[in-house]
C-alpha cells in the first residue's frame, strides 16, 4: 500500500493545463529544495504564483523522471487586500500604521503589490506618504520577502498578524509547508491558538471533515486537553467519545484509525489490570517516556548506597541544638534520624508543622561532612523563601537544570549534576515532565529529599507526583502533623487545618485577629466590598501597602469575578492615572502596575508566576523595565503578552507563593473549582492576614467537595515496574 504524502508550496509555472478536464502539469516551487517539483493532478484554475497543498505519493517516470501523482490539488489565493493592509499596519515599517495602510489599499487596490515592487515611487500619490516613506517601505517588503509573504498567506487563511508572527518565530521559512501538510500543527504548538482555529484552518485548506489527518489530530487532541485538567492518561473508550463529540464524527470513525495511530506512535496504548480487570489507557508518547522514567530512575537511585556514612554524622542532636537553638521534638528527631539514613524521602506536612525547621537540621547535622548539596524550588518565589528560611543558596528547579531557551535541559544523563544531595521544596507542584528531568539530570550516587504538603493542589501540569509516590509505599513518607505553639495560636493556621480536615474554619473564634469571613450577596457586593477592603479598610488597620503587601485570589480568569475583571476594577483605584502607560492586547500597562510573569523566560531568568512592578516605560523605544524582587528586567513592548495585571491573581498562580495579606474570593459562579485543596492552598498563601469573601453556600461547597485524583498510570507503575536489581 502506497502511503498518501502532502506536498506544498507555490506554482513556479504551468507546463499543461487542460480545461475540460483541469488535468495540469505543475512545476511547484517547494521550500527548502533548489529545483521546482513537477506535480500531476486535477487542478481547475491553476495559474502562477497560487499556494498549492497536493496529497498524493511519488513516483518514477521512466520518460519524465520524478513526479508528485496527486489525487487531490487544493489552490490556494494569494494574499488578499486585507492581508496586505494588516501587514503594512503591523508596525514592521516604521512610520505606517493603521491608516496609512487603508489609503495605500483604498487608493492602488488589488494592485498595491506590483506597485510596491515595480514602482515604489508611486506610493507618495498617496496623502501622508513622502518619498522617504515610499523608500522605506519598499526597502522593508524586498528585505523581508520571505518572512512578508509567509505572513501575507497566513492572513489571507484568518490567522491575524499577532499570531502569525508567532507561527513564523516557531516554523521560519516552512511555515507554509509545514501548515499546510498539517494544520493541526498549530493547536499543538502556538500558544494561544486552539483546535478550533487549526480545524477551521484545514477546512479553508480542503480537508474533509472525515479525513484521517483530521481524525488522528482529534484523538491527540483530547489527550492534550485531558492535560489541561492534569491527567497523563485516559481510558480508551472515554477518550475515542471525547474524540467524535470534539470532531462531531460516529464513534467508529475514531474507534476504527486507534490501531494506526498507536502503530505510529503518535499515542501510545498501556494495558492495565486493577482488581482482577484489564483496562487500557492512552497516553502522549512524552507523558508515557515520563512515568517510566520516572520508575526506572528512583528504583536505580534506591539500589546505590548513601553518599555519605551515617556513623560520620556523628552527634547531630547536639550540633542542631547548638547551631540552630532548637530542640527538635520526639516526632521531628525520629524523622531526621530516617532522614540521615534514606537515599530517598518524602518529608509532608502542614504549615506549622515544622518542615522547615528539619530542612535546617538536616543540613547542621550534615555540615561535617562537606557535602555538595543543592536546595531547588519549583518558582523564583518558592526558591526565595527557601533562601529566607534555610540560610542555604536555592534556585528555582529550571536553572539548576540549566534550562535553555528551546525548553531544555544542560544538565541530563550526559552531563548530570555534580552533586550528593538535592533538596526540592514545593514537591506538590513538580509535574511528570519536570521530575523526569530532574531525576536523569540527578547522579545514582546521589540522595534526594521531596519536601511538600501533600494537601495543596496537585501541579498546573500533568501529574500528581508526590502524591503517587507518598502512596506508593516505595519510598520512606516522614508526615509531620504536630503542630507548634507558634503556629497553633495563629487563626489561619488553625483554619487551613480544619479545611484540610472537612470542617468549615471557625472565623469568629479568632483572637490572633488573622483571620476573617466575609459574606457577600453576589458577584457584584463582592467586587464592590474588595476594592473597599484593598484600597482603604486593610491599609488604614493593618498598615498594609495595598499594591505590595495586598493579594487578591480567585478561582478562575474570566467573569465578573474573575482576575481579568478584578484587575481592571483594581487597578482603576490603585494606580488610575500612571506617570506613562501603553496598551496590549486590550490591556494597559501603566507605570507602578503591580504585573506577573505568565510563562518561564529562562533567557531572562523570570519565571511564571513571579511578581513585580513596572518601574518604567520607553514609549519611544518601547520597552519596559519590571522590577522584580530583586533585579529589574526589560521587556519590549511586544514581549508584554508575557505579562499580566497581578493585582489579582488565580490560586493555582498563586502557587508556591506567601504574601502579607491575601482576600479570597468564593462565589457560586465558580463552580466545579469549589474544591478543598484550592480553599486549602489559598489559606496557606497568607502569613499575617487572610480575608475570605463568601456567597453563601460557596465556602460550605469548597470545604466539602475534595480534589478528584487525576488520571496517571505512575502509580500502578511504581507498584509494578520497581525493579533495583
Amino acid at each position: 500500500m502506497t502511503t498518501s504524502r502532502v506536498l506544498s508550496g507555490t506554482i513556479d509555472h504551468v507546463v499543461f493545463h487542460q480545461p475540460a478536464t483541469g488535468f495540469a502539469v505543475l512545476r511547484v516551487k517547494v521550500p527548502g529544495r533548489a529545483e521546482p517539483s513537477t506535480v500531476i493532478g486535477k487542478a481547475p484554475d491553476s495559474r502562477p504564483g497560487l499556494v498549492v497543498r497536493a496529497e498524493g505519493y511519488w513516483q518514477d517516470d521512466p520518460s519524465w523522471g520524478r513526479q508528485f501523482q496527486a489525487t487531490s490539488i487544493t489552490l490556494l489565493p494569494p494574499a488578499s487586500d486585507d492581508g496586505i493592509k494588516a501587514y503594512l499596519a503591523s508596525g514592521v515599517i516604521k512610520g505606517v500604521g493603521e491608516a496609512l495602510a487603508e489609503k495605500l489599499v483604498e487608493h492602488f487596490g488589488k494592485n498595491l503589490r506590483q506597485v510596491i515592487e515595480a514602482a515604489p515611487e508611486r506610493l507618495a500619490e498617496v496623502p501622508g506618504i513622502g518619498a522617504k516613506t515610499a523608500h522605506r517601505i519598499a526597502e522593508v517588503w524586498n528585505s523581508e520577502s520571505q518572512s512578508r509573504d509567509i505572513l501575507l498567506f497566513l492572513e489571507s487563511q484568518g490567522i491575524r498578524p499577532a499570531r502569525a508572527r508567532r507561527i513564523l518565530d516557531a516554523y521560519g521559512d516552512r511555515a507554509i509547508q509545514r501548515l499546510l501538510a498539517d494544520p493541526f500543527l498549530l493547536a499543538r504548538d502556538i500558544r494561544g491558538i486552539g483546535f478550533a482555529t487549526a480545524d477551521l484552518l484545514a477546512e479553508r485548506l480542503g480537508i474533509t471533515g472525515d479525513a484521517a489527518i483530521r481524525r488522528r489530530a482529534g484523538l491527540f487532541e483530547v489527550l492534550r486537553q485531558a492535560t489541561e485538567y492534569g491527567h497523563s492518561a485516559l481510558p480508551v473508550d472515554r477518550a475515542i467519545d471525547d474524540a467524535a463529540r470534539l470532531l462531531n464524527l460516529p464513534r467508529a470513525a475514531l474507534a476504527e484509525l486507534l490501531d494506526e495511530v498507536v502503530a505510529e506512535r503518535r499515542l501510545v496504548a498501556r494495558t492495565v489490570t486493577r482488581n482482577g480487570q484489564d483496562e487500557t489507557f492512552l497516553l502522549l508518547p512524552e507523558l508515557d517516556r515520563a512515568e517510566s522514567q520516572i520508575t526506572r530512575r528512583l528504583a536505580r537511585l534506591a539500589a546505590e548506597p548513601l553518599p555519605w556514612n551515617p556513623v560520620l554524622v556523628g552527634d547531630w542532636p547536639v550540633r542542631v541544638k547548638t547551631r540552630l537553638a532548637i530542640e527538635p521534638s520526639s516526632s521531628q528527631a525520629t524523622a531526621l534520624a530516617t532522614m540521615l539514613e534514606s537515599k530517598l524521602a518524602i518529608l509532608t506536612g502542614g504549615p506549622g508543622t515544622g518542615k522547615t525547621s528539619l530542612v535546617r537540621a538536616l543540613l547542621a547535622s550534615l555540615e561535617p561532612l562537606e557535602l555538595k548539596i543543592a536546595l531547588a524550588a519549583p518558582t523564583g518565589r518558592a526558591a526565595r523563601r527557601l533562601l529566607e528560611s534555610t540560610g542555604h543558596e536555592a534556585s528555582t528547579i529550571h536553572r539548576l537544570l540549566e534550562a535553555d531557551a528551546n525548553r531544555g535541559f544542560s544538565r541530563n544523563a550526559e552531563r548530570p549534576l555534580e552533586l550528593d544531595l538535592l533538596i526540592l521544596d514545593e514537591a506538590s507542584m513538580i509535574d511528570l515532565l519536570l521530575m523526569e528531568a530532574v531525576l536523569e539530570a540527578l547522579p545514582d550516587n546521589a540522595a534526594l529529599l521531596l519536601v511538600g504538603d501533600k494537601d495543596q493542589l496537585p501541579p498546573v501540569g500533568p501529574g500528581e507526583v508526590l502524591g503517587d509516590l507518598i502512596e506508593s509505599g516505595r519510598l520512606p513518607v516522614l508526615a509531620l502533623t504536630e503542630i507548634f505553639r507558634q503556629a497553633a495560636e495563629s487563626g489561619i493556621v488553625r483554619g487551613a487545618h480544619q479545611v484540610i480536615n472537612g470542617e468549615m474554619p471557625a472565623f469568629r473564634d479568632n483572637p490572633a485577629a488573622d483571620c476573617f469571613g466575609i459574606r457577600v450577596k453576589d458577584q457584584a457586593d463582592a467586587a464592590t466590598k474588595l476594592v473597599e477592603l484593598v484600597k482603604e479598610r486593610i491599609p488604614d488597620r493593618f498598615k498594609l501597602d495595598p499594591v505590595a503587601e495586598i493579594q487578591v485570589l480567585t478561582p478562575i480568569n474570566r467573569g465578573p469575578v474573575g482576575t481579568q475583571a478584578l484587575n481592571q476594577a483594581l487597578q482603576a483605584v490603585l494606580n488610575p492615572e500612571p506617570a506613562v502607560g501603553f496598551e496590549r492586547g486590550g490591556v494597559r500597562f501603566g507605570v507602578g502596575d503591580k504585573v506577573m510573569q505568565t510563562e518561564n523566560d529562562h533567557a531572562r531568568e523570570v519565571y511564571n508566576g513571579d511578581l513585580g512592578i513596572i518601574q518604567s516605560i520607553d514609549t519611544s523605544a518601547k520597552l519596559l523595565e519590571v522590577r522584580f524582587e530583586d533585579r529589574g528586567v526589560v521587556y519590549g513592548f511586544e514581549q508584554a503578552e508575557q505579562l499580566a495585571l497581578a493585582y489579582a491573581v488565580t490560586v493555582h498562580k498563586s502557587q508556591g507563593s506567601e504574601y502579607p495579606a491575601v482576600i479570597l474570593l468564593l462565589m457560586r459562579e465558580h463552580g466545579r473549582m469549589l474544591r478543598r485543596q484550592l480553599l486549602y492552598t489559598a489559606m496557606t498563601r497568607a502569613r499575617r492576614l487572610l480575608v475570605v469573601l463568601a456567597a453563601t453556600g460557596a465556602l460550605e461547597r469548597a470545604v466539602a467537595t475534595p480534589e478528584p485524583r487525576r488520571l496517571s498510570l505512575l502509580g500502578h507503575r511504581l507498584a509494578n515496574d520497581w525493579k533495583t536489581g
